[in-house]
């Protein structure tokens, strides 16, 4: 039987979280999927508990591999997919809305757009909801957009968000414009979206919250130093493709690249000399700010300068973590 969604979770040591991740699936009123469990050499009850599940449900296939880590789950996942559309999903998240799949389907009924993008909400892992994080509403005038329509409003607005799990791809062109996940790094989704919204022509938008993204306590990018390093390594990989003319969509990757810049400045004092270095030849990369927090960063760099630009970065992103 044809399956119209491939459904990948990578799982590493998610023994607290991974029933209720597949049961949000199998609650799901469509049923034209298959779920794609990549447990990533768990050594906690991860996998067990993923195929006790899966000898009640045939939709349900567990791949074992060695620890890789979630880039080279999703892409193993995303070799083994069948179905039209891929779909991820973490397994300390869940699904919130049991009528995602068939509300997505629907709106691809009217033209099988590249992306159906759909919102999320943070909780807390005791269940709170992170009201702050919310994202305001997606362009609705229409029901299937160009790329380049919408794509200053979604930078702007933080629509685009540095997430893999928000979004429904069409497998062809995951597959036709090689769009992988870095493996073995850090800050794999950002890369991945970077990648994807190069090669994006239509797109297309369900205004329904329906992920559950699970913040964990005391998490921070800066909790393991190599983190910032791979990000802003990365910024200098695309911004070389930028320069190199190798981007088909380059006003829309120079916003998100813009973001990401200004991030990396909140993280500097983690990064090595070649990268401080970086951000000093990358400054103009602010100049391509669409959303309101680059150009707030954009005009601070342009008055005071960028040592004291990263230090009032440092500052905000510690308030927003507390």
């Amino acid at each position: 039987m044809s399956v119209y969604y491939s459904i990948i979770i990578p799982a590493y040591n998610a023994e607290k979280y991974i029933e209720q991740c597949i049961q949000s699936v199998l609650s799901q009123s469509s049923s034209d999927y298959e779920l794609l469990v990549i447990d990533d050499g768990s050594t906690d009850h991860t996998g067990a508990i993923a195929g006790e599940m899966a000898e009640q449900n045939s939709s349900i296939s567990i791949v074992r591999i060695p620890h890789s880590g979630a880039g080279a789950a999703r892409n193993e996942g995303v070799r083994r997919a069948k179905g039209k559309y891929v779909i991820f999903l973490d397994a300390d998240d869940y699904w919130t809305n049991p009528e995602l799949l068939g509300h997505l389907r629907e709106k691809l009924h009217h033209r099988e757009a590249d992306v159906v993008m759909f919102q999320m909400d943070k909780y807390t892992e005791d269940g709170k909801l992170l009201k702050k994080y919310r994202k305001g509403p997606f362009p609705s005038d229409k029901e299937f957009y160009r790329l380049k329509e919408v794509y200053e409003t979604l930078v702007s607005d933080g629509q685009v968000l540095a997430s893999s799990c928000n979004k429904c791809v069409r497998r062809s062109l995951l597959e036709d414009s090689h769009i992988v996940f870095q493996e073995g790094g850090f800050a794999e989704d950002i890369d991945w979206v970077l990648q994807l919204f190069s090669h994006v022509k239509s797109i297309s938008f369900l205004d329904e919250i329906s992920y559950a993204y699970r913040q964990h306590r005391g998490y921070s990018v800066s909790n393991d130093r190599q983190g910032p390093e791979y990000q802003a390594r990365m910024v200098q990989d695309w911004a070389g493709r930028l320069k190199r003319h190798e981007v088909e969509n380059a006003r829309a990757v120079s916003g998100l690249l813009a973001f990401e810049y200004g991030i990396c400045l909140g993280y500097s004092q983690y990064l090595s000399t070649e990268m401080k270095q970086m951000l000093r030849e990358h400054r103009y990369l602010l100049e391509y700010a669409l959303d309101r927090r680059t150009r707030m960063i954009r005009n601070f760099h342009r008055i005071f300068g960028l040592q004291l630009t990263c230090a009032a970065v440092r500052f905000y992103l510690f308030l927003r973590r507390i």
